[in-house]
């Protein structure tokens, strides 16, 4: 098993190691990490990025985007104030312009020689995260991903492992095992797989408040799949104990988000919920551990949200050891 962290090309996450992908090469190999999963945004120069860091890619995700792939245009006027927005969001008003994005991500997690992709498969309008009240069942978001992402990914096998993730959102949950094979069974891109976010799947139960329970409920689900599990190529490392939020009433947010004064403002209460919810914080308990020997992955990726390369540093620490593989003290 491979262990990454994960790294976005944004600004903020690069200002980190000061835009300097040398001091990342220094700082994979002083926390004996194996390399990186990248959140490569569109326009980031690849010619930046050392070969032989880059171990998978994470593709973009359009949380609502099931509406412009159906171009429901009622529903798109509701949530877009205009054609501007659109194309702001999408990249134009066709839904061609998603499967010409997915394409160039592709082609760009190729050209950087990643062994593996991250696909999100989930589909949620902002007050729905609030709410709790879905438009769309799960098989309705599975079965338009198909739909694009047959589109997007050639039935080749030279290609990255394309790797499905799931969300707490409609699509992709793990908690339908039938649904679970059908889907993987209709990819029509050979080199294919599934990944394991342990917060996202945690947070499908709202009654979790600690890691024994955690590891239950996993152990419980992942059990459920039976066969299915041999899909499991890799897994997103990081905690979430939805029971002390989740049990809460959001409706006072909801109402602060709706009557908030502009689109920044709405923003950033989505962003705060988001982040309560699912803070990124490392899964410093040993029970981590019996998680992955329940799924036995090619990789563990520890996706945290550090705010420096020192907290960073930190947060590898702690799944090391809980892990049982801590790094060398002299090192």
């Amino acid at each position: 098993m491979k262990r990454l962290f994960h790294l976005s090309t944004t600004s903020k996450q690069l200002d980190l190691f000061d835009k300097d992908w040398e001091q990342i090469k220094g700082f994979i190999e002083k926390n004996r990490m194996d390399g990186i999963e990248v959140g490569l945004t569109l326009d980031y120069p690849l010619e930046q990025i050392p070969s032989g860091i880059v171990e998978g890619v994470h593709l973009s995700f359009y949380p609502m985007w099931l509406d412009f792939w159906r171009q429901d245009q009622v529903k798109l006027q509701q949530l877009f104030d205009d054609e501007e927005s659109i194309k702001s969001y999408y990249g134009g008003l066709e839904p061609a312009v998603l499967i010409e994005s997915y394409k160039k991500q592709y082609w760009r997690a190729k050209a950087l020689g990643a062994k593996y992709m991250v696909f999100h498969v989930s589909h949620v309008l902002p007050e729905d995260s609030f709410t709790w009240k879905f438009g769309y069942t799960d098989q309705e978001v599975m079965e338009a991903t198909l739909e694009l992402v047959n589109a997007v990914f050639e039935a080749e096998e030279d290609g990255p492992m394309l790797l499905f993730e799931n969300l707490w959102w409609p699509g992709l949950t793990y908690l339908n095992p039938e649904l679970t094979q059908w889907f993987i069974e209709g990819v029509q891109y050979k080199n294919k797989g599934y990944l394991v976010d342990v917060s996202h799947l945690t947070l499908t139960n709202a009654t979790i408040g600690n890691e024994k329970q955690a590891y239950e409920y996993i152990k419980k689900v992942i059990t459920q799949l039976g066969e299915t599990k041999k899909w499991i190529k890799a897994v997103h490392l990081n905690k979430a104990l939805p029971k002390f939020y989740m049990g809460r009433n959001h409706y006072y947010l909801l109402e602060q988000y709706q009557k908030a004064k502009d689109k920044k403002q709405q923003l950033m209460i989505l962003k705060k919920h988001i982040n309560a919810l699912d803070g990124h914080v490392p899964f410093d308990h040993p029970l981590a551990a019996s998680i992955l020997e329940l799924m036995d992955p090619m990789y563990c990726v520890y996706e945290t949200a550090p705010s420096s390369r020192y907290e960073l540093a930190y947060f590898i620490k702690c799944q090391n050891e809980a892990l049982k593989m801590m790094t060398n003290k002299n090192d």
